[in-house]
């Protein structure tokens, strides 16, 4: 679906959007209706693990708060809920 549809579906059913460019980074997109923070962006899974003492753990990114869509971004049509 395009980004309007996924966006629109995503607010009804409160959740995030995605593509399959943007899955294979482990990131998901949430609209808002926020004037302050507009979409977030969320990392669905940690990038890496560290090693503290011997014992790996996860390690998530900082959730961003703003996204700046490209061109290609916004004409795309393989956007899917998340």
């Amino acid at each position: 679906m395009n980004i309007i549809e996924a966006t629109e579906k995503a607010l009804k059913e409160n959740k995030a959007i995605t593509n399959p460019e943007s899955r294979e980074f482990h990131t998901a997109f949430v609209p808002t209706n926020s004037a302050g923070l507009g979409i977030l962006i969320v990392p669905t899974k940690p990038s890496f693990t560290k090693s503290e003492d011997g014992v790996y753990k996860e390690k998530w990114p900082i959730t961003g708060i703003m996204w700046n869509p490209r061109a290609i971004d916004l004409v795309r049509d393989d956007w899917e809920l998340f």
